[in-house]
């Protein structure tokens, strides 16, 4: 006796040409990492393309030959989408340890403004402009500012560990004056010159580096109350 035909179950999202992952995956059957990748790269380019607001699931599901559930069982939804392709397209954060902080600091702020420059102003505002999805603005907060956050801060803990600063340095504030100086070249439109990274970086190790023995810092201005050494008009 010839066995039923087997086929999708009714009701059930069955998968455009190509999508190898738009059904249902049995248990341990392992994700298709080539539907991810399209995904992504789909997504980021139209971020570059329409912006924030005018993507959808739809749209980027289109553009990647994938079945839209095939999105749906990697991302919750669009904030979740486009807040992962992102961190996933940026640059990776060394872990080990740094055997030059001050120079990985000016690698650090030529890649932030080079990044910045391409896309990530236009999305940053984007999602801060979007009160219609408040979360898109957390997860990209806590998927790609705050990693590269903790980073600059491990190099300046370094380079104070080290004793290229001193002690007492203000190191968050350190990290807001070097990052500060990117938005401000593109907001204002200054054009990168080569080695002002290096420049801003040196200005934190003026700043907070420790003084020369026997330096003395500025003096409080003292303010004559009596006669006593007054001189004579």
């Amino acid at each position: 006796m010839t066995p039923p035909a087997t086929g999708p179950a009714a009701g059930q999202e069955t998968s455009s040409a190509g999508d190898s992952d738009s059904l249902i995956r049995a248990p341990g059957r392992p994700r298709d990492e080539r539907a991810s990748r399209a995904i992504t790269e789909a997504a980021i380019r139209q971020l570059d393309d329409v912006g924030y607001a005018a993507i959808t699931m739809e749209s980027v599901a289109s553009e990647a030959g994938v079945a839209r559930a095939t999105i749906y069982r990697r991302y919750r939804d669009k904030a979740d989408l486009i807040t992962s392709a992102i961190a996933e397209h940026a640059a990776e954060i060394p872990t080990r340890p740094s055997d030059d902080p001050k120079a990985d600091l000016c690698r650090f702020l030529v890649d932030f403004d080079r990044r910045f420059g391409a896309s990530g102003m236009g999305v940053l505002g984007a999602l801060m402009t979007n009160r219609d999805d408040p979360r898109a603005l957390e997860l990209h907060r806590e998927r790609v500012i705050a990693p590269r956050l903790d980073f600059g801060r491990r190099l300046l803990e370094q380079a104070r560990a080290n004793g290229d600063l001193r002690p007492d340095a203000d190191l968050d504030l350190a990290f807001q004056m070097l990052s500060g100086s990117v938005f401000h070249r593109r907001v204002a439109g200054v054009d990168t010159d080569p080695g002002w990274a290096e420049r801003a970086v040196e200005a934190i190790w003026l700043g907070m580096g420790p003084q020369p023995t026997g330096a003395m810092g500025p003096q409080p201005t003292r303010t004559s109350t009596g006669g006593a050494g007054r001189r004579s008009p």
